[in-house]
């Protein structure tokens, strides 16, 4: 039998320890013992012309096999130990008188007796068991003392008397031996347990620990960056109102109309672009997102997505070329695709100074499909290329001081990973940016 079927068929003996107390495991396993001890002790006291403790022995175990039943089937433990006890002093008592009194290993069985009754019975019971034990113990050898015929030498040589009393110790120590190892076993269990508890608590309150300062972390930096697209938001309305009120009061030339609509659209597109960010970022936040995976036409779909972002790169004088390797189909969601390209190419468009050069490129590798978007601008310097991707709530500016508060690239992040797609980056300051997003091939 194996280790864990034998542990199996010990627990459903004396009862598993999620639906049993430790006083139930422990007289469930006594009984078991105590009824082996009484199998082996009923034919030795046979064979040595003790018939009577012999037939005892016999209607003990028939006595412990109601207990145990009564116990572990029934669930009337209490009772049963109540009984046990009573059961144990009245049978050491007979034994005592009936063989050889203090000549005999009677006094061996009441030190047997008495760690029993204090292995089994609840702790505040001490106070009535253990005088118990003590007053009979005392009670025997007293009447022993004063009426020695009623305890007769039974055996008939040392021998037999020497044998009885190697028995009885065997008997004895087992029963000592296999009750505190059952003991000590249950002791560690229940201490690895509690200390599985409290190390999954300390995990728990490390983890909570870290949660609270992440959110901390996360609050801090939605202050911070309410209070910068507040105050951005706030500019450029105050000049929308002011190039307003210019048109409007004052008679200009087409050439500083042209000039005055050219600013007020440029300063419309880039709050509107901050907004719908901030909006999406915040919406995620709230709600999640809800991402439906299709299978999505990716050159088809890049010719729509970059026809307002071609015509802000020809007005900056910036090329933006979009170069595709045959047929592409990505799955993807396509919302949440569009405003990752469309991010990706402003952030572009804004660090690319005129004469530059922006290429939105397709390619297979592997089982992926790869969107590139790379540029000649002005690149991203080492300190800040470690926390790109974060929520750092500080402001940046492009080549025409165009501002950015860094919530587009880390919508880029979060939408790219909720699509099982991946995104990275190289750059090298002064020389440019490529930006990589990957995803699983779609059906053609």
């Amino acid at each position: 039998m194996q280790p864990n079927l034998k542990l199996s068929f010990w627990q459903n003996a004396i009862g598993d320890v999620y639906n049993f107390s430790l006083e139930e495991r422990i007289f469930n396993t006594m009984c078991i013992f105590a009824f082996f001890a009484m199998a082996v002790e009923a034919p030795y006291n046979y064979v040595v012309n003790l018939k009577a403790l012999a037939w005892l022995c016999c209607v003990c175990m028939l006595f412990i096999l109601a207990l145990y039943y009564g116990s572990r089937v029934k669930r009337k433990s209490s009772l049963c130990i109540m009984f046990f006890c009573l059961a144990c002093n009245i049978a050491f008592i007979f034994c005592y008188f009936y063989n050889s009194g203090i000549l005999g290993p009677n006094i061996l069985l009441f030190a047997l007796s008495f760690f029993i009754i204090i292995t089994i019975i609840p702790k505040q019971q001490y106070v009535f068991w253990v005088p118990l034990n003590l007053l009979v113990v005392l009670a025997v050898l007293v009447v022993e003392l004063y009426w020695p015929h009623l305890a007769p030498n039974l055996y008939l040589n040392n021998a037999v008397r020497t044998i009885d009393f190697g028995v009885t110790y065997i008997v004895a120590t087992t029963l000592i031996f296999f009750s505190i190892s059952y003991m000590r076993k249950n002791y560690d269990h229940e201490r690895s347990s509690v200390e599985e508890r409290n190390r999954a608590i300390e995990v728990q309150n490390e983890e909570i620990l870290f949660q609270k300062q992440e959110l901390e972390y996360l609050n801090r930096e939605k202050d911070r960056l309410l209070s910068i697209v507040a105050h951005d938001v706030r500019m450029p309305l105050s000049s929308i109102q002011g190039y307003l009120e210019l048109l409007n009061a004052v008679g200009l030339e087409e050439g500083e109309k042209s000039f005055i609509e050219e600013q007020l659209l440029e300063i419309t597109r880039d709050t509107s672009e901050m907004l719908m960010n901030l909006l999406s970022w915040s919406r995620t936040q709230l709600m999640g997102t809800n991402v439906q995976l299709k299978s999505l036409d990716v050159n088809e779909a890049l010719k729509n997505w970059l026809k307002i972002e071609k015509s802000i790169a020809d007005k900056k004088g910036i090329r933006l070329n979009v170069l595709t390797a045959g047929q592409l189909n990505l799955m993807a969601d396509h919302d949440m695709l569009h405003l990752v390209i469309r991010n990706l190419v402003s952030n572009a468009l804004k660090f690319t100074p005129a004469g530059g050069e922006i290429i939105v490129s397709t390619r297979y590798r592997d089982n992926e499909g790869m969107i590139i978007i790379s540029d000649n601008g002005i690149g991203i310097s080492d300190d800040k290329q470690e926390n790109l991707f974060h929520l750092n709530a500080s402001a940046t500016y492009g080549t025409n001081n165009e501002k950015g508060i860094g919530l587009g690239l880390l919508l880029c992040k979060e939408f790219t990973e909720q699509q099982q797609g991946k995104i990275w980056f190289e750059s090298k300051e002064d020389k440019g940016t490529v930006f990589y997003v990957s995803f699983k091939l779609g059906a053609v």
